[in-house]
């Protein structure tokens, strides 16, 4: 039976997305949602070309709506002429009136924001994948992964009771997170009790908005296999052995 480390390398010659030929390395979380200067020591996890970039237009997206509804001075800063996200939307047509596309009237006479959900989804379960593998040293199917709520909170709380109790001990003491980057990136794993107890991953971005992500178990006991499909044939490896 192969061994961990001869799986491990094995396993990195593939991308983690579709099972093709490694081609690059994906930032996880993705560089998009951090701040220069950047942590040391970077996650990452193996890509190829294709899934890196199909992910680069969601994440641009991702980081446009962070801004729009945050009060986050560094997110501000981005909007001003001379910012990442002013020189995203001046090179991008398409990306500019999809924001103002999303920019609405209330019945109040105030202008909200309305997000597409869909693709805000795609980059948090992707993000959530990648730092899963390297919390866990497992690796689980994206399918697997299910972002159920994007909560902004630093205009007006939308964070659900249940959600924010998640993060607390039965004694109200406040849970201990993983910090990516300080005041910009942190994320937490705790068990729901109103799901049976599985698994929900909380990320606190920007001191902007919270993502809820049901994630599945990582089962140590178990022998766990990931199925990389290509074109030309069907490669299967155990990952960890029991």
């Amino acid at each position: 039976m192969m061994g961990n480390n001869k799986i491990k390398k094995s396993i990195n010659k593939y991308c983690f997305y579709c099972g093709s030929k490694k081609q690059s390395m994906d930032h996880t979380p993705s560089k998009s949602l951090l701040e220069k200067p950047y942590p040391n020591n970077l996650l990452t996890i193996p890509s190829c070309f294709k899934c890196n970039n199909s992910f680069s237009e969601d994440e641009e997206y991702f980081l446009n709506v962070l801004a729009e509804i945050s009060t986050n001075p560094t997110l501000l800063s981005k909007k001003e002429e001379g910012g990442t996200i002013y020189k995203a939307r001046e090179r991008s047509n398409k990306l500019s009136k999809r924001i103002q596309d999303s920019l609405i009237q209330g019945e109040d006479g105030l202008i909200y924001f309305k997000n597409d959900f869909d693709n805000i989804k795609k980059v948090i379960e992707k993000n959530a994948f990648g730092i899963y593998f390297h919390k866990y040293k497992r690796l689980a199917k994206l399918d697997s992964f299910n972002c159920t709520g994007f909560y902004p909170f630093n205009v007006q709380e939308t964070r659900p009771a249940k959600i924010f109790l998640l993060t607390y001990s039965e004694r109200f003491r406040l849970k201990k997170w993983t910090t990516i980057q300080n005041d910009v990136f942190s994320y937490i794993v705790v068990r729901d009790w109103a799901r049976n107890n599985r698994l929900t991953m909380i990320f606190h971005i920007h001191n902007t908005a919270w993502c809820i992500i049901e994630i599945p178990f990582p089962h140590s006991k178990s022998r766990m296999k990931f199925d990389i499909h290509n074109s030309n044939n069907a490669f299967q490896l155990e990952l960890f052995n029991s």
